[in-house]
């Protein structure tokens, strides 16, 4: 009997780990074979995915620590990353293979000085800086670049159409569990307040993507950015001028204008229309539309207003 009971308390001590373990199993941490392997050791393959895991970063934040965040994001990155193939569904190839995502948290690439990540058309992947938490940020964002430009044909015109998607579709139409779990990678303690009050998800306890970006957009919509710089979706920081916000010009937006014109864009008009041109010069949009671009921003701007209102988003 003592017997039994000490294999029983052994079974009950070792059970708990074994299950931690099993929260893992689905993912592994492999050796690398390819060419970076000095820089990139190990990989993490998920159906979505090939993680390179720098071998800087881990020296940076400490191996355990790097593999631990890693392995607890990965299933909201499935979660997330399926939400935005359903959401583009018929515009991207039916088999998307896996992406490949390497971190540069040491932040050594030049790109790091620019941006927060990046998805690089040229050699097809991933990059991306500063941390786990401007990664949970921005992640979802760069995997509709790499839909929309390796998985489309034909692909999306850069600026105001890839940017314009890429934020409509991880800010829009997808939960986007990621990104919610760093609070948009906010620092909560310097936005205003009221945003805060209006924007928050009671039932997530964080902000919310969509009311968050609608909110953004009535501030620039009304003009509230003029003689502010700020970076356009052409990927530039620009100056926000009367003369630009009177005759606003499609790729000197902000994200926020542009993936609130691409959710009313697609309320409107209806998906055929909007992913099926997404390779129009956007210069040429009254040729689909109907009207000049100034003038379709304006229709938006009455819309977003209309949105700001019945979600609760009240900009005074």
């Amino acid at each position: 009997m003592k017997r039994i009971t000490a294999i029983l308390l052994a079974v009950l001590f070792i059970l708990p780990s074994c299950i931690g373990c099993a929260e893992q199993a689905a993912y592994r941490r492999e050796e690398s074979a390819g060419r970076d392997k000095d820089s990139y050791p190990y990989i993490v393959r998920t159906p979505s995915a090939v993680w390179h895991l720098s071998k800087s970063d881990m020296d940076l934040l400490g191996e355990d620590a790097y593999c631990e965040r890693l392995f607890s994001i990965l299933d909201d990155m499935e979660a997330d990353f399926a939400e935005a193939r359903a959401a583009l569904k018929g515009y991207i190839s039916e088999d998307v293979p896996p992406v490949d995502i390497y971190t540069d948290f040491c932040n050594k690439a030049e790109a790091s000085k620019a941006g927060d990540a990046f998805y690089r058309s040229l050699g097809n992947y991933i990059k991306l800086f500063k941390g786990w938490d401007t990664a949970c940020a921005c992640l979802l964002h760069e995997y509709v670049h790499y839909l929309t430009f390796h998985c489309a044909e034909p692909e999306t015109q850069p600026g105001f159409w890839a940017e314009g998607i890429a934020d409509y579709v991880s800010m829009y139409a997808c939960k986007n569990r990621l990104s919610r779990s760093v609070n948009l990678g906010r620092d909560l303690s310097v936005q205003p307040p009221a945003m805060l009050e209006m924007a928050w998800d009671k039932t997530e306890g964080c902000l919310h993507p969509r009311l968050v970006w609608l909110g953004w957009a009535v501030i620039y919509a009304r003009g509230y950015g003029v003689g502010q710089t700020y970076f356009a979706v052409k990927n530039e920081m620009v100056e926000r001028t009367a003369e630009l916000q009177d005759n606003p010009n499609p790729q000197d937006l902000t994200f926020y204008e542009a993936s609130g014109m691409i959710a009313w864009l697609l309320e409107t008009h209806g998906p055929e229309t909007v992913f099926g041109n997404w390779d129009l010069d956007p210069e040429q949009m009254e040729t689909v539309y109907g009207k000049a671009f100034p003038d379709l921003y304006r229709d938006w701007a009455v819309w977003n207003e209309e949105q700001c209102v019945l979600s609760g988003i009240i900009i005074l």
